[in-house]
This record gives structure tokens, sequence and C-alpha cells, in this order.
């Protein structure tokens, strides 16, 4: 016995002597080539742990493993050696990969992870490999992960992380991990006085500020973005030593974020300053200064405080990308008892110059565009923008492409640097004769980063066709109905090629009954006769299409000169809402109408009266009875946009009535929902006042886990009495509150919202079922059976108990067990001792019923 007591003492001692090891590290990646990446581990451990690590084993995701030797050791102040180890892996085909790295033992005395010393230290990268989206090189950290930093002083750190790539990267805190990578157990965030968090766009990590000394760990996720799709992670692990110090952090000024047109210099100072230190070390570390391709400048500086240097950068087309460069600027003291550091990240954005000489010239029915081919030789294209009208814009610094709000339309695309041209043919948006048509042209790149806009250029087809300029209903009539049209002559008519001396105007109609199908309506036999009043139509029911051509005199015969562009009547249609009519209109129209006059017949007037105007094509006319029948028109005002243009054009649509009902759903309730385990309590709102005002009843939707489905379990009605505070209803004395909750309203007319979002509880919401350690059948009244501790959400029990030889004692199924101390088989009393249990517990979850096994001794004092 002595022996293996030694032997005991013995083992221990070595697992100790070898688990004062890990501090940090981290795990990247570089793409050489195809499927073959180059990775990186890089670990910190403690120099005088007899846990060296020559060689350790990755795990590759792929269901196989390497052994890679160290390739470089570095021993570095305060006991910190700097592990790196350097291999290649191929991987087998495409997909998700999870590399990781294990090792048995992190650092003793860690404050944040109970027991540190037998926790297992983890890292993990994720790769993906997807051919749609190109080979990728994960995240590079220049910033080491092993820091210092005082009581009660706000502690600053950023990792330095930049993406070859020019990938997007994110920032967040996530848990420390140990065995096969799970959580480990009791680990937390460090304490802190305000509050510790990361900055998810800059990775600045602020702790503010630490409460007690000792070293910490944390764990940061860097997550890879390329076209809004996640591409890959690396996860550093880093230890932060806290200790006892009068010192605070230098501080930092300099710019904020900036773009800089890609071929111009850009210049910034920055200097940091420390009120309690004689010395200061500012530098800066990011992509610009590590890139092979015209690298920027940012020589240190050091000495006392305030320290300054200069950041130069010779900017190239080849900087030029969607994701900002990060430019971290770190400055660092000499504290009596540790140096304290700050981080300034200044976000650069490289934009290419707008494309420049653009020309634009009217050719027949087209119009075609020219400019010089975009200096910057990795353009990949050019998109080309429109809008009828022209439109002043200059844009703001970084303000790249076109402004949502500037009214032009993307029309084409090249997708060469050198094909600097495009022909507008009116393929993806028509071209009308009359309008002056305005361009701008930006230039992208392979990743999506766009250019500066050109400057606007203007160009109108030539009239040298009619245009028509109205299409006017004068009488709405499902057979009697009367349309008046009018055009304009042909301003630029080429007399030379259509000398005359007779000209005629043919009149073609179509209808929504027979789309495209065209007849004659009319001809008139003098260029100055552009009138005609068109009899006997449905009005009520259809949309019609005009078209006029002009021929001409050429010798003894008529030749076609050129059709105008086709335009339609307007066409008002209604969507009946609660006392209310939404009021839509279309057309399809050669000219540019710029606003439309609503107007409803009065019923004290007995004629119409403009009600509203809208600039778009829709019109909510509220406050009206439900039921009650209203009649409208709408009159279109607008014009041919180009030089020397008469205008306005004005055009009715048809008459047309609707009648508002209520078929609009109440708001969906913003729910809110908390239990005691025992009760549960709906809280919701509405983000409008009067949005109760339209629920009849509350429909409270329950399903018992996540994969079912929601049933209707209750139904109220509340007073408004609690708006516009929330309203609260109570479901009490519940078997179980695992389970999802959601709310619905439903209005007088029986129109019912959607779900709210859903609350879920699960099983470990609430208390776990438990059993005491101790019972004391002594007919006292206190203890003398054994009983759960109060419990919520267990669906059944099937417990045995056994003596100390393994002989069955007593079983049952009753949940609240309710054994004596009595054997179940001699009906006596059981001697005083330890006793075991074996239940079997199954609970309520929202993964459905979980059996779990509980076990554990119970002693008996009589």
């Amino acid at each position: 016995m002595r022996r293996w007591w030694i032997g005991l003492v013995l083992l221990l001692c070595q697992l100790t002597a070898f688990a004062t090891h890990q501090r940090a590290g981290e795990i990247t990646y570089r793409h050489l080539t195809g499927l073959t990446y180059e990775f990186t581990i890089v670990t910190y451990t403690y120099t005088p742990s007899a846990a060296d690590r020559p060689e350790i084993e990755v795990l590759w995701g792929d269901g196989t493993s390497s052994v890679i030797a160290r390739l470089h050791k570095y021993n570095l102040d305060n006991d910190i050696s700097r592990n790196e180890y350097v291999t290649t892996h191929t991987f087998p085909s495409t997909g998700t990969f999870h590399i990781t790295f294990e090792d048995p033992n992190r650092n003793n005395g860690i404050i944040n992870i109970p027991n540190s010393v037998t926790i297992p230290f983890f890292l993990e990268t994720i790769l993906v490999i997807n051919p749609f989206l190109g080979g990728d090189t994960s995240p590079q950290l220049l910033n080491p992960p092993i820091d210092n930093g005082c009581v009660g002083v706000p502690y600053y750190h950023n990792p330095g992380a930049y993406d070859p790539d020019g990938d997007s990267l994110s920032y967040s805190l996530i848990d420390c991990r140990g065995y096969n990578g799970e959580p480990i157990p009791g680990y937390g965030l460090p304490n802190a006085s305000n509050f510790i968090a990361i900055d998810a766009a800059t990775g600045d990590l602020t702790w503010d500020s630490p409460v007690a000394a000792g070293e910490y760990n944390i764990a940061i996720l860097i997550q890879e973005w390329r076209n809004g799709v996640a591409i890959g992670s690396v996860v550093r692990d880093m230890q932060i030593t806290i200790i006892a110090c009068d010192n605070t952090p230098p501080v930092i000024f300099t710019i904020e974020d900036t773009c800089v047109t890609a071929g111009d210099t850009l210049r910034f100072g920055v200097s940091a300053t420390d009120n309690g230190s004689s010395f200061v070390r500012l530098t800066g570390m990011g992509e610009p200064l590590t890139i092979t391709d015209h690298p920027a400048l940012f020589p240190m500086a050091q000495g006392t405080p305030p320290v300054s240097s200069q950041f130069v950068w010779q900017t190239q087309c080849s900087h030029v990308r969607v994701a900002p460069y990060n430019v971290l600027f770190k400055a660092m003291d000499n504290g009596p008892q540790v140096s304290l550091t700050t981080y300034k990240t200044v976000h650069i954005t490289v934009v290419a110059p707008a494309p420049e000489n653009l020309t634009a010239q009217p050719v027949g029915n087209t119009i075609a565009l020219a400019w010089a081919p975009h200096h910057c030789a990795n353009v990949a294209g050019y998109d080309i923008y429109r809008r009828v009208g022209p439109y002043p814009f200059t844009p703001d610094n970084c303000e790249t492409g076109i402004p949502d709000d500037a009214g032009y339309q993307l029309v084409g695309s090249t997708f060469d640097r050198y094909q600097s041209y495009f022909t507008d043919d009116g393929t993806t948006l028509p071209l009308y004769h009359g309008n002056e048509y305005c361009y701008r042209v930006v230039a992208f790149f392979a990743d999506g980063a766009e250019s500066y806009v050109s400057e606007e250029v203007c160009a109108v087809l030539h009239n040298d066709v009619p245009r028509l300029t109205h299409v006017d209903i004068d009488v709405t009539d499902p057979a009697a109905g009367v349309i008046r049209l009018q055009w304009l002559r042909a301003s630029e008519l080429d007399t030379v090629q259509y000398p005359g001396p007779d000209y005629e105007y043919r009149l073609y109609r179509a209808s929504s009954e027979a789309p495209g199908v065209f007849s004659l309506v009319h001809t008139a036999h003098s260029l100055l006769d552009t009138t005609f009043t068109d009899n006997n139509l449905n009005t009520s029911d259809l949309v019609y299409t005009y078209q006029v051509e002009l021929w001409a005199q050429v010798g003894d015969s008529l030749v076609l000169v050129g059709p105008s562009d086709p335009a339609t009547s307007e066409r008002l249609e209604f969507t009946p809402m609660d006392r209310s009519l939404l009021l839509r209109w279309t057309e399809t129209v050669p000219w540019h109408n710029v606003e439309y006059t609503i107007y409803r017949l009065s019923d004290d007037l007995h004629q119409f009266d403009s009600i509203g105007v809208s600039t778009s094509h829709t019109f909510l006319d509220a406050g009206l009875e439900n039921g009650q029948e209203y009649c409208y028109y709408v009159r279109g005002r607008g014009g041919y946009f180009a030089p020397d243009t008469i205008y306005p054009f004005l055009n009715r649509s048809q008459r047309n009535c609707g009648v508002p009902a209520d078929l609009t759903p109440p708001e969906v309730p913003a729910l809110t929902v908390t239990t005691d385990c025992h009760d549960v309590d709906l809280a919701w709102s509405f983000s409008d006042d009067s949005a109760h005002l339209d629920v009849a009843q509350y429909y409270i939707y329950y399903k018992p886990t996540l994969d079912a489905t929601f049933t209707l379990v209750d139904s109220f009605y509340l007073s408004d009495e609690c708006y516009p505070a929330d309203c609260h209803y109570l479901m009490e004395n519940l078997p179980t509150v695992v389970g999802c909750y959601a709310l619905a309203a439903i209005d007088s007319a029986g129109n019912l919202s959607d779900l709210s979002d859903a609350t879920c509880f699960d099983y470990d919401e609430c208390a776990v079922y438990q059993l005491p350690n101790i019972i004391t059948p002594n007919g006292d009244g206190y203890n003398d059976e054994l009983v759960p501790f109060p419990y919520e959400n267990v669906q059944e029990v099937e417990c045995f108990i056994y003596n100390r030889w393994g002989r069955l004692v007593f079983k049952t199924t009753d949940i609240d067990i309710h054994w004596d101390g009595t054997d179940v088989y001699s009906h006596r009393e059981s001697s005083d001792g330890t006793y075991y249990y074996v239940c079997r517990v199954t609970l309520n979850t929202l993964a459905g019923p979980l059996a779990v096994d509980l076990h554990g001794t119970i002693t008996v004092i009589r």
C-alpha cells in the first residue's frame, strides 16, 4: 500500500512538471496551389517547463493528421518561449475543413480557467476550399498573443490582423476551449470594473478595467468574408498578465479613416504622448507596410513624449480593392512595473480614378458611347448608367459608383479594359425619341471594387419621326369610350431623302385583348394634322396602345419614313384596405411623367375634385368608410425632356371606382416571454401606439419541441388599458414550461397576423432533477423519506437503490421516489450506512424526451 501511494505522488509531481506549459497561440495558412496549403502553427509556452514540444500533431479535418517538427524556438523575456511549426498539406477535395491542434495542458494558475494546469490547450482554424470563391490565405496576425496590463487601468490590444487577399475581417470574443474543442467548464471572460469587449470591425480589444492581478486567457475569433460569404476563420487564444502597477497607457493622435485615389501619395502625421512615462515608442504595422508593390513607409519614432512620425504611401492601381487597408499604430511606454500599449487603427481605401473622355453620339435609333481605356491595367470592365435629363453630381471623397438616389439605371456592361465603347440600342431600357439621355461610366475590378464615376454626357435621338404626346381618356365607358390623341411633327425630317410634297400619317391601335395586334384607325394627309379622337372604345376594361407612322412621297410612291414610339393609355386599379384605398396606375409612354394629380368624385359637388399629387405610381386615400364606393381618375403631367421641347403633356386615366374593405391583418406583436418555471408571462407591444385598436383577440401558439408545429392553445381579449405600455398575459400552473411560445393578433374582420418571433425554454432553464445524499427515517417528520429537491420538466423516473454489497433494496417509478429506508423485499428497516442509487430520469426537452442517468450515494442515519 505504501508503494502505491509513493508511486501516485511521483506521478502527480511528474504531471505537474509537464503541465505548466501552453500560454497562447494560433494557426494560420497560406494558399500555394490547387488543394495545397502551407500552415504555420505558433504557440507560446512556459520556458522552464519540462513539457517541451519539439514536434506536435495537427488534425487536418479530412480524416488525416500530421506530426510536425518545430522550425524555430525563441526564448523571450518573462519565461515565455515562441514556438513555430510550419508544414504543407494537400486536401483530398473541396469542402470545409477544421484544422485543430490540442496540447494536454495549459500553464498553471490562469485566473479565469479553473484548475488550468489540467485543462488542454486547443486551437482551431477553419478553411473553406470553394472553386467558385478562389484560393484563400488566412488572416495574418502581426501582434503577439502575449501581453501585459495593470490593475484598474484600461487595457487595449489589437491582433494586428490583415488579409493578404483583401477579404473583409470581423472579430468576436468566444470561450477558450479545452478537451476535444469543448468549452472549458467554469470559463468566463476576465472580470472588469466596467466591460470587456472587442470592436467587430477593427479588432480593437478594450478591457475597462482589470480588477485583480494574475494571468488571464481570452479567445478571439477572426472571420474572413468574401462577397458576403464566410470563407474561413482563425481562433487566437491569447494570455494577458495583469499586475498591480502605477501607470497609464499612451495616447495616439492621427487622422480618422480616409480614402486615396490610386496614383496619388497619401501623407499624414501620427503622434503619441504619455503623461506618466519618460519614454514612448511609436510603431506602425499592417498590410500597406508589408506589401511588395510600393509599400508604405512609417519610420519608428521613440524618445521622450510626445513623439511623432509620418505615414507616406505612394499608391498604385494594384492597390485598388473593395476592402479597406488597415494600418495599426502602436504606442508603448516604459512603465516602471510593466510597459503599457495603446493602439489606433486607420482604415485606408484606395479608389480608382474615374474613366475619362466620355462621349455620346446618336446613330439612328441608338446612342453610341466611347471613352478612353482606363489607365489602371487591372480594370476588369465598365458599367454604363443612363437617366433621362442631366443630373449635376460630384462624388464625395470615397464615394464610388453611382448613388441610388441619382436616378441612373444600369443599361450595360463591358468586360475588358480596352472595351471602352458601348452602343445603347434600347434593349435593356427603351430609348424614345424626344428625350435627352445622360450617361456616366464606372470602371469595376475583379473583386467588385468600383472607380469614381465619370463626368456626365448627354445626347438626344434625332427627331426624324412623329412623337406621341397625348393618349388622354376623355370618356370612360365599356362601349362608348373616347380617347383623344395628339402627336408632334418630325422636326428633323430629312427632306432631301424624303422630299414629298405629299406626306401621310397612319395611326395604328392595339388593345390589351390582343397585345401587339395593331390595326389602322386613322389616316391624315397633312403634316399639320396631328390630332385624332378615337371613339366607341371599351375604356372601362381595356388598355389601348397607339403608334403613328410617317409616310412620304418619294418619286411616284409613298415610303415609310418611320414609326413613332408606342404609347399606351393610363390604367387605374385599386387595392382595397381598411378604411382606405391604395391607387395604382400604369402606363408605357415615350415621354416622362413627373407627377400625377389624383381626382375623386365629390358627392357634395357631383364632380371630380383633386385630392392629392404623387410623383410615383401609387397614392393612398385614407380616412374612408368601409363598404362605401369611391370613384377616381388620375392625370399625368409630363413631357419630352430635351432642349426646345414643349411642356407639359396632360393625360388622364379611365374613371374607376373602388370599395374600402378590411383585408389587412393587425400588426405582428413584438413579444417577450419569461418564466419562473411554473407560469409563463407573455408581454408584447406594437411599433404604433394605435395598432392595438385593430385587434379583436389574441391567439397563443405553442409547440413542445423545436421540430413540432405550432398549435393554438389559448385565446383571449385585452382592453386597451395597458397601452401605450407593454401588455401582459399570464399562463398559469402549466404541467411543463418547456417548449416554444408565439403570439398572433386577429381583427374583427377575421384577418390573422403572422406569428410573432418565438421564445423557447429548454429543461435547463429551470431546476434540474437532483436527490439529497442523506435521509433520517426516525419518524420525526424531517427527512424521513428520500424525495428529490424541487424540480421541473420531468416526464418519468425509474430508480434503483442498492446496498454496499450490490443487493437491490428498493425500486420505483414514482417521480418523487418516497423511499423511507425500508427493504422492498424483506419489508424491514434497512441498516444505517451508505446506499447507492441508479436512476434514469426522462426529461421534457426542446429536442423531445431525453433520458438522463443519475448515480450517487445516500446515507441512512436513524
